[in-house]
């Protein structure tokens, strides 16, 4: 998927772009900056940026991202797994 700009020149996006919450919500990254740069450097790259993103990486393992979880994230999916069960545990 891309992002059309003016004339033919398209910029390429990450297939999770329009759903992720890390683009359409501020619960996952507050500061502009640092959302700005995340999506300059993974979201808005070619499929290599995409495959190395945490968010994009635990989306096609469990069909689902925590919030939790940043594109630089270095939790393993398994961490990802007990950390998510163990919020859920926590918020009952």
């Amino acid at each position: 998927m891309s992002i059309p700009l003016k004339g033919d020149m398209e910029v390429p996006r990450c297939t999770n772009y329009s759903n992720c919450q890390l683009i359409s919500t501020d619960r996952i990254v507050s500061d502009p900056l640092k959302k700005l740069f995340y999506i300059n450097t993974y979201c808005t790259q070619d499929e290599n940026a995409w495959s190395s993103c945490k968010r994009y990486i635990t989306k096609a393992v469990l069909s689902f991202c925590p919030d939790f979880v940043l594109p630089d994230s270095l939790f393993t999916s398994a961490e990802i797994i007990d950390e998510f069960d163990r919020l859920q545990r926590d918020n009952r």
